[in-house]
């Protein structure tokens, strides 16, 4: 109870006189609209330092129903993912799900989730690969929105040359607040980067990255595709029902114990070897 308290009330002191606006059972996750110039947004407030949900992230090697993506665990809330090329229906970007790398692409900000369950999103050297030892789950190739409370969307810099990426599109993206948590915003009115930034910072992100939009703009809240898409896509940004800390994250751990373990025994057995 005193979570979602928190979250209600934190919620609502942002977005001032919200509409739609509803939370989940244990008040960990809400849903809600607001407008921004002559746009209109949905948005997602996850407050997942609650031991009641963690971000994932979901990869398919071939484009698939939303609806079936989204069975297969359920969450609380989803979005779209990165792009993706309809010849391959591949990602053309990173793809990172509990630590096993599906999809390759240099270029773009990441969206990434530790093994902690944290969410940050990284600037990464375009063309250059990125080490995601200590990360759980991860997607590249969006174009950063807000850094650090600055609105200032530079794709180019980021690797992307397609001029239309300036233009106004139905937009996707993921933004985290100075305290943590995470906001998910997508709206069907065509808006620039630029746009979409100041909506997110007007929701108070610090940081923002946004995702493919489109004809894949897509958004998922407790039951209910409050943006629906008739594409199939082939990855998802997610909010599940669960404790970041699974057998998943327990198997990290012993992998983590026995490298260290294997390194220590490694150094002394060198040490006897080793002339003097």
């Amino acid at each position: 109870m005193v979570v979602k308290f928190f979250l209600t009330t934190a919620a609502m002191a942002m977005i001032g006189a919200a509409q739609a606006f509803s939370t989940t059972a244990d008040g960990a996750t809400a849903h809600y609209t607001f407008s921004y110039g002559k746009a209109g947004f949905h948005a997602i407030l996850a407050d997942t330092s609650s031991d009641s949900i963690t971000a994932t992230a979901q990869f398919h090697p071939r484009l698939t129903n939303v609806w079936n993506m989204i069975s297969k665990t359920q969450p609380v809330a989803a979005i779209t993912g990165t792009f993706f090329a309809y010849e391959s229906q591949q990602p053309v970007a990173d793809i990172v799900i509990n630590g096993e790398q599906k999809a390759t692409g240099y270029r773009g900000s990441i969206l990434a989730i530790d093994w902690y369950g944290k969410v940050s999103i990284q600037d990464a050297i375009t063309r250059k690969p990125f080490d995601y030892i200590s990360y759980r789950y991860a997607m590249r190739g969006g174009v950063r929105v807000v850094d650090k409370g600055v609105v200032n969307p530079n794709p180019r810099a980021q690797g992307f040359t397609d001029p239309a990426i300036w233009g106004s599109a139905a937009r996707t993206g993921v933004g985290i607040t100075k305290s943590g948590k995470i906001i998910l915003v997508a709206t069907t009115n065509k808006v620039t980067l630029s746009t979409l930034g100041k909506a997110f910072k007007s929701q108070g992100a610090v940081d923002a990255v946004s995702l493919d939009g489109g004809g894949s703009t897509m958004l998922y809240f407790n039951g209910d595709l409050k943006i629906s898409t008739s594409r199939g896509l082939c990855n998802l940004f997610l909010i599940e029902k669960k404790s970041a800390f699974d057998s998943e994250f327990k198997s990290y751990l012993s992998r983590i114990s026995e490298n260290q373990t294997r390194g220590a025994l490694q150094s002394v057995l060198s040490s006897y070897t080793t002339p003097r």
